[in-house]
């Protein structure tokens, strides 16, 4: 009975060992940037008169947003943009607009452990990320609330993707 618990207690204890080396060799430890935030709709938000689906190069108000997988298993983000996008429907032109205020005291930050489930997919809290080459995707399902004008109704809902490239 004492040597099954103690082949027991060998197998947890190597399985652990290989999980943390098998994070400290998968490709996802680095610093990822976010290069596209995206909801499949273009907008011209800098009024450059160029319409974008990828909201970074629409709006100047945080080009740093990071996260950063250490070989501990810790994910950690940095420059967070968390001031909130209102996206609208102008009615007499069908063009989507956004207001948004880049009030950069809104930058926050987090720290959470991430599990690799499978090779190309990582987990953070309940978050799936897809790992792809250099690049790490995350799609939240129905979050972008598309208001009419005055802003009193949500006429449509988009997916979000996000982006991040390995730097």
């Amino acid at each position: 009975m004492k040597k099954t618990a103690l082949v027991s207690l060998l197998i947890v204890l190597l399985g652990s060992t290989m999980s943390c080396s098998d994070k400290s060799e998968h490709d996802v430890i680095g610093i990822w940037l976010l290069t596209t935030r995206t909801s499949d709709l273009p907008f011209d938000v800098n009024q450059d008169g160029v319409f974008n689906t990828n909201l970074v190069s629409e709006i100047d108000c945080n080009k740093t947003e990071t996260l950063t997988f250490e070989t501990n298993g810790t994910v950690s983000s940095g420059n967070e943009f968390s001031n909130p996008l209102k996206y609208y429907k102008e009615e007499a032109t069908n063009v989507y607009r956004i207001n948004s205020d880049c009030n950069t005291e809104g930058i926050i930050s987090f720290a959470s452990e991430f599990e690799i489930t499978e090779e190309d997919t990582i987990k953070i809290s309940d978050r799936v990320y897809v790992l792809s080459g250099n690049t790490l995707t995350t799609v939240y399902e129905n979050s972008v609330n598309i208001y009419n004008e005055d802003f009193t109704e949500v006429i449509e809902t988009k997916d979000l993707k996000l982006i991040y490239t390995k730097q």
